[in-house]
């Protein structure tokens, strides 16, 4: 079988076809041939080998394929550009690692380390430079810098909820309480919506709320769309999916025009960083933050759910420190008394017609009865 037919062998296909998620698959489709084309051999001459190397009492031969990846991460480590830089990061060498352990896991001959020995060394820059994770106002100024109210939703719920780009694309309209029985937009103004979901990446529960800033953007983007009431929850514009390398180049492009300065060290994961960073300031309890970030909860506790009225109670301590907007706070408190004011002022006015239109109808009444009596002749005209 030639190198560029390797999708082909049974060995990749009974791999992939085993792997849930279309963002992992792409991913690996394009990191395997790098190691194909190191170790130069087709995908079932390397699970025969394995297999073979499996059957032997000789520990070196048994630790062949074991052997092969470490020497491949050297290798990768050693890629350099012109100017003499690493050209792979040790998150990219990693993810290479990831990609060929998960093919022979796929395959039924895992492969197994010993502590450490799959480290991957740190480029000389990864020693210096520190990773930059965004604080409140650095999100402020992308929210500033979104296009549309899908960008806006988007970045929010990254940011305030903690999901990863492939929860946020994987989402649909059905999975929230958007509308009532009659098609009618139900969600009430400056509340918070607990959404419970399993992570695409490690299938553990997730609770946490998509915020009540968020869902005003969300309910500006769904009436652009004419309150659409099933499908994908972001879509682009001509109505297609918006996937995770979609949602990744859209909030790139925001970070390279407005904070063009971290360009370089941005991540999309950053902002599920600063989200968690936000529980932290919280001081939310360790049970409750594993579970509002999606993490499995140590020991027993792993076995007991958590109730929506205590993610709800410990969202709202952590909304102080994620809020964009400023609900929540004295200004965005105002706003809302002036518009509840102005709900009381149009119900008062309401009120007003409706006592003026029965004043109308008693005088006339009044009148009618006047007549009744004169005509009787027990009361006299007025002259």
């Amino acid at each position: 079988m030639k190198m560029s037919n390797w999708q082909n062998d049974k060995h990749v296909q009974n791999w992939l076809e085993n792997l849930k998620s279309e963002r992992t698959v792409s991913n690996y489709k394009e990191r395997f041939p790098k190691f194909l084309a190191w170790v130069k051999k087709t995908p079932t001459e390397i699970i025969d080998s394995r297999l073979e190397h499996l059957t032997t009492r000789d520990l070196q031969k048994r630790r062949f394929w074991e052997k092969q990846l470490v020497k491949f991460t050297r290798y990768l480590e050693s890629l350099k550009d012109k100017e003499g830089k690493r050209t792979l990061s040790t998150w990219s060498i990693k993810g290479i690692q990831t990609c060929v352990q998960s093919f022979f896991s796929h395959n039924g001959c895992r492969l197994v380390f010993a502590r450490k020995e799959l480290d991957v060394e740190p480029a000389e820059r990864e020693t210096v430079e520190k990773e930059w994770i965004p604080d409140n106002e650095d999100v402020r100024m992308l929210y500033k810098g979104c296009k549309s109210a899908r960008d806006r939703s988007i970045l929010l719920t990254l940011y305030q909820s903690g999901f990863s780009e492939v929860d946020v694309s994987n989402m649909k309209i059905e999975d929230f309480n958007f509308y009532d029985s009659n098609g009618n937009w139900q969600l009430k103004p400056y509340e918070d919506v607990y959404h419970a979901r399993l992570r695409a990446k490690t299938n553990i529960l997730q609770q946490t709320c998509i915020s009540r800033e968020c869902i005003e953007d969300i309910r500006t983007m769904l009436q652009n769309r004419g309150f659409p009431k099933e499908g994908f929850l972001f879509v682009s514009q001509k109505g297609e999916r918006f996937t995770p390398r979609f949602i990744n180049d859209m909030i790139k492009e925001i970070v390279e025009t407005h904070l063009s300065y971290k360009t370089l060290e941005w991540k999309t994961k950053h902002l599920r960083d600063s989200y968690m960073n936000g529980l932290l300031m919280a001081k939310i309890t360790q049970e409750v933050k594993d579970s509002m970030v999606g993490h499995k909860r140590a020991g027993a506790r792993g076995s007991y759910g958590l109730a929506e009225k205590t993610i709800k109670a410990n969202y709202d301590s952590a909304f102080k420190f994620l809020s964009i907007n400023g609900v929540g706070s004295s200004t965005r408190k105002i706003e809302q008394i002036e518009q509840q004011t102005a709900m009381m002022q149009n119900t008062i006015k309401t009120f007003k017609i409706q006592i003026e239109s029965q004043n109308k109808t008693i005088e006339n009444l009044q009148k009618m009865i006047r007549e009744v009596l004169i005509q009787k002749g027990k009361i006299k005209p007025k002259t």
